[in-house]
């Protein structure tokens, strides 16, 4: 048995009622540095515990750990153990992780950077490839066992996400015998109901899992806009009422098998819905600026997405006589379709109606993704990994306008706006990595992983036009430096390359015109972004805790940048171009402990970051030349736990976040804040939880500014933060604790840029 390799937590018991701390040991993406003590009381434990299954009847078996994890390439938030999330989304539970940022509308950065990959279970999934902010929403938090923030990913993984990676892993049963579990929650911004079912006998693991979670948001806003056409000063103001909610249901199904005792296949599919739907009523002045600004209009708006996906994920894993040496096939479909319609009415101001308006744009992403692993140990201290992988990628959007004659009393297509988009991605990679074990204090782990990327489209109105992209090369080093201090010491150096290509939502020609007076239209001849990233990291963790410090240093060239202007027609117009230079530094720093309060257990954690981002334009003509933002970035967030009995826990979490910058503006920073209450049932079968959000800030004021050659924009986006929020979990079944199985390998697709920004909340 080869401990070195697993995955998992084992659950060593010792003696009566004695027990030896839990080891996580990873595989994904990087091969773990385990001291040599810990193997050895591993193995000490392993014979006389997993030699001999023990069944508990109706009992849940939990290992307790820190809250946060700082491990050899990734940061670790173990969410199990927070009960603040409990009813809440991914996206709430992401708002809390080190180094993490969540806006209002939903969207995830690392770093005040938004170039990255979400994965879940180390896999890409078809919920992300599309508006990566509403899967999020509608991915439970109480689905969730922990949550890696992978800044400088190793050569395995893919080269995409210049930023980093951020990995949900799901929670898992593989214990034999028949579990299952279920939770629900019910508040004023969020509802979820989910469970799942496993069912293990002999090499055969089968389960289901059935959830979903919804949220809801509402408030008011204002937008003020200046711009200047021919010397002349125009104003535009515009106040909105919204009401948004969104969510779906996801289902999985698994099954593992294991032929015999060096080989393992693994089969899961997957399948999501997600709904996101707002409804904006918004009035328009507009006129000179220096003179009181003329009612326009009253716009009375739907916006409605509906979207799924599928994924299909085959994983066989053979291990050879040679203890270390490994073979790993794997295969991934991945589908998804995203329906957007929108619809509005234009009123004057004594409500007369003088325009309808509608529209339909059909997003299909579709990928076949093949890889080959081998590892190779070349001596005991010494690990060679090589892999080869092809990824074939489609994408389609179809998109049609109506207008309704109020004359005819129908809607009537808008010809000259209706068009398609075709557009297709081939992606080659080769990887080698070794890692070398040069002593019990230090090792290095370096690699290189070269993709080619071909690529192309068609736009089909108002000519059929055919273009293929210049193919690019690019080789990807990677070099990982660590020494351990003392006992519990690091000190850490990691250098990688990084590239960015485009998603649909960058590249789709599809222009929005919900709002006729600010429209957004994507790029199809986006190139993908190149970035060079360095990180200093130490810490020192012990049974107590611990802290963590991180320097890093980012560089992105033909960075993927947001483009605004005003034309004549004094329309607000954004998209998007390969014409920014980003640079990034700066340091974040985590710490955790805990220890006894009246006997009971108390954990407090702490982490936060402070950076400098110097954004300059690439461009040497036009409305951009020498165009430049810098600022200063930085976030902090604390979480007190307290377990005032042995049933009851009471959590306080907050947090706040800096603003994140663009070329041309920056979204203002915010703060949010938590409050949870558990109360466990006997044996910890389940519990019952009561949680209140933002009780002392009930309306928060997003604002979002931006400014260019003749215009300044301003909008404020005032939002009801306040909510409450109870929920329930259960868990039944019998369990049988015995030896695990080996880990499957899991497909890594991690390289496609996510969309920045979406209306709304």
């Amino acid at each position: 048995m080869n401990l070195r390799s697993w995955g998992l937590v084992f659950f060593l018991f010792l003696g009566c009622g004695q027990y030896l701390d839990a080891q996580v040991l990873d595989t994904i993406g990087s091969s773990v540095v385990v001291s040599d003590s810990t193997l050895e009381r591993l193995d000490v434990a392993k014979d006389s515990v997993l030699g001999n299954s023990e069944k508990m009847m109706g009992v849940d078996i939990k290992v307790s750990g820190p809250l946060i994890e700082n491990k050899v390439d990734r940061l670790v938030y173990n969410a199990a153990q927070d009960i603040t999330s409990r009813g809440g989304s991914a996206s709430d539970l992401l708002a809390k992780v080190p180094m993490v940022e969540v806006d209002m509308d939903g969207n995830v950065s690392i770093r005040g950077s938004r170039n990255l990959k979400v994965l879940i279970n180390g896999r890409p999934s078809g919920m992300m490839a599309g508006n990566v902010a509403d899967a999020l929403r509608s991915l439970p938090a109480d689905g969730i066992e922990k949550v890696e923030v992978i800044t400088n990913p190793s050569s395995k993984y893919d080269a995409e996400g210049t930023a980093g990676i951020i990995n949900i892993i799901l929670k898992q049963v593989r214990l034999k015998g028949k579990t299952g579990a279920m939770n629900m929650g019910l508040g004023t911004r969020s509802a979820n109901l989910g469970g799942d079912v496993s069912i293990q006998n002999g090499n055969t693991n089968f389960s289901i899992k059935l959830g979903g979670h919804f949220w809801r948001s509402w408030g008011s806003g204002w937008t003020n806009r200046t711009n200047t056409v021919n010397g002349i000063g125009y104003g535009l103001k515009q106040n909105n009422d919204v009401v948004n909610w969104g969510g779906g249901p996801r289902l999985s199904l698994s099954m593992d098998h294991q032929f015999n005792k060096k080989s393992g296949l693994s089969v899961l599919a997957t399948t999501s819905t997600r709904m996101r739907n707002s409804d904006n009523d918004v009035v328009t002045y507009s006129g000179i600026s220096s003179l009181p600004l003329n009612y326009l209009w009253e716009q009375v708006a739907n916006n409605f997405t509906y979207g799924y996906g599928l994924d299909v994920n085959l994983d066989y894993r053979k291990n050879f006589d040679k203890a270390g040496r490994e073979l790993g096939i794997s295969a991934q479909y991945i589908g998804s379709q995203d329906n957007t319609n929108y619809h509005f009415t234009r009123l004057t101001q004594s409500q007369l109606e003088i325009r309808k308006e509608q529209s339909l744009n059909i997003g299909k992403n579709n990928e076949i993704s093949m890889q080959v692993d081998y590892t190779e140990p070349l001596h005991a201290k010494l690990l060679w990994e090589t892999g080869l992988k092809t990824t074939l990628r489609s994408v389609i959007s179809n998109y049609s306008y109506d207008s309704f004659n109020f004359q005819r009393n129908n809607y009537e297509s808008i010809t000259a706006r209706n068009n398609q988009f075709d557009y297709y991605q081939n992606i080659l990679a080769l990887y080698s990595q070794l890692t070398w074990i040069a002593s019990s204090k230090f090792s290095i782990k370096s690699g290189m992983r070269h993709e080619s990327t071909q690529f192309g489209g068609v736009i089909y109105m108002p000519v059929k036009e055919s273009y293929t992209g210049r193919p690019y090369q690019n080789f990807i080093p990677y070099i990982n430096l660590n020494r351990v201090i003392g006992k519990a010491g690091f000190l850490r150096f990691t250098y990688t390359k990084r590239i960015q290509r485009p998603s649909l939502f960058y590249l789709n020609p599809y222009t929005n015109f919900i709002d006729p007076l600010n429209i957004t239209t994507g790029n199809p001849r986006l190139n993908a972004e190149v970035s060079n990233n360095f990180e200093v990291s130490t810490g020192n963790y012990g049974q107590i805790g611990g802290w963590g410090l991180n320097l890093y240093r980012r560089r992105i060239g033909n960075a993927i940048e947001t483009l605004r202007y005003v034309g004549e027609d004094k329309v607000y117009k954004t998209t998007y171009g390969n014409i920014g230079i980003n640079y990034t530094s700066g340091f974040d720093v985590n710490m955790n402990y805990k220890g006894k309060w009246r006997g009971n257990d108390w954990t407090l954690t702490f982490n936060g970051g402070l950076g400098w981002v110097d954004i300059r334009s690439g461009i040497d003509t036009g409305y951009l030349k020498g165009a430049r933002n810098t600022g200063l970035t930085y976030n902090a967030g604390t979480k007190l736990s307290v377990k005032i009995t042995k049933e009851w826990q009471v959590e306080l979490w907050g947090r706040f976040n800096a603003p994140t910058y663009t070329l041309q503006g920056f979204t203002t920073n915010w703060f949010f804040h938590m409050l949870g209450v558990k109360r466990r049932f006997k044996n910890d079968k389940g519990g019952l939880g009561f949680g209140l959000d933002n009780p002392f800030i009930p309306k928060m004021d997003f604002i979002t500014r931006a400014s260019g050659k003749d215009f300044d924009y301003s909008n404020v986006q005032r939002l009801n933060m306040w909510g409450v929020r109870v929920n329930f979990d259960y868990k039944f079944g019998s369990l049988t604790i015995e030896k695990p199985k080996p880990v499957n390998r899991k497909l890594q697709n991690d390289d496609l840029k996510p969309p920045g920004g979406q209306e709304g909340m």
